[in-house]
């Protein structure tokens, strides 16, 4: 199977792209969302994950940002998207030409059913890939996203980030009748998280890229505890690329997904399960496994 990585790094996107690459997951291609930092900020870190990852994926941008003004994330991922690393602006790595949108279209038509959408981000690309070629969902089988919301107890629904960012994209992508899509929500996101003391000790690692980990992820921490009350790293897009790495970690059921588009319930989204549906939402999920996959990448 062949993936691409549609993404806004951000501290939760590179270590869920460090944690596929390195479980040796055939991404073609990456395509860059707007979401967690703003562009120019996003691209310089996908670019700097590379450098550590010491891979050389094509990358895209997004031919457009979305219409919607939203706030970026710098309060959970720091003021440049890395916590509190600092990597300087003249990467000499290079984007291609062609617009995500195009890149995803084109892919579908090469690998057919044998790729994969990874989206860790708003799904403004995908949807965009949708308006443009109507038989998408044909060639392009199985779509994985992390966001939305799934909690039965909870009366208010939660407005989930990636949701909030674009809607009307959310909306698109969860109507086209892609063979399986996949959802990792905002709460099992929350629930899977690494203990403190680990990522601690990731920082005195001898293998670089698991120090790289450790210093990232400080700021996120911080966020974790002061957002969650959680002692630990959350790890929401790690956790939806567990999910393929080790079909074990989350267990997912059908469901149908209704995403709000107008106000006063902008952004809201309800899902519901069913006994037969082409969308399949996390349920539960492994911790102990999930944290066994994540310790034996990065050690």
């Amino acid at each position: 199977m062949k993936y691409i990585m549609d993404t806004d790094p951000g501290i939760d996107d590179a270590l869920a792209i460090m944690l596929g690459i390195k479980n040796n997951l055939d991404v073609i291609g990456f395509t860059l969302t707007s979401g967690n930092v703003p562009p120019e900020k996003s691209e310089k870190n996908l670019k700097v994950i590379q450098d550590f990852l010491g891979s050389n994926i094509k990358m895209y941008k997004g031919s457009l940002e979305n219409e919607h003004n939203h706030e970026t994330a710098e309060y959970a991922h720091g003021k440049d998207g890395l916590g509190y690393a600092v990597f300087p602006d003249n990467n000499p790595r290079q984007f291609e030409q062609m617009a995500a949108e195009d890149f995803i279209i084109e892919a579908s038509k090469q690998y057919n059913d044998n790729l994969t959408m990874i989206c860790f981000g708003p799904l403004t690309n995908l949807a965009n890939a949708i308006k443009k070629d109507k038989d998408l969902f044909q060639r392009i089988k199985h779509v994985l996203i992390m966001g939305t919301t799934y909690d039965p107890d909870s009366k208010e629904p939660y407005i989930e980030f990636n949701v909030n960012v674009d809607p009307e994209a959310a909306a698109l992508v969860f109507k086209a009748p892609f063979e399986d899509i996949k959802i990792v929500t905002h709460e099992i996101g929350v629930k899977s998280f690494i203990e403190r003391d680990y990522i601690d000790g990731l920082k005195n690692s001898e293998h670089l890229l698991s120090r790289f980990v450790g210093l990232i992820s400080q700021k996120y921490m911080e966020f974790s505890y002061s957002y969650y009350g959680i002692a630990g790293l959350v790890t929401p897009d790690p956790t939806t690329v567990a999910s393929l790495i080790d079909p074990n970690v989350v267990t997912f059921k059908p469901c149908q997904v209704e995403i709000v588009t107008k106000s006063p319930k902008h952004s809201e989204c309800h899902i519901v399960l069913v006994d037969k549906s082409n969308i399949f939402v996390s349920t539960d999920f492994d911790l102990e496994r999930f944290r066994t996959l994540f310790k034996k990448t990065f050690n």
